[in-house]
């Protein structure tokens, strides 16, 4: 995958979260388990008219 900047990177982590959670790319969080990382994208995902949640998945470095 590619960062902001066009460079190419390793995604190890993803995070599937609410929605409305969406850190700007670059962003530091810490997740679950104590590691800290940095955002790399931010994905929204809905279903209009679907019996699936709206959620939002959060790629870190």
């Amino acid at each position: 995958m590619r960062n902001a900047t066009g460079a190419q990177v390793v995604s190890t982590a993803q995070i599937i979260a609410d929605p409305e959670f969406s850190p700007p790319t670059g962003s530091r969080i810490t997740l679950p388990d104590g590691r800290k990382t940095i955002v790399i994208n931010v994905a929204a995902h809905t279903a209009p008219g679907l019996p699936v949640p709206e959620n939002a998945e959060v790629m870190c470095e």
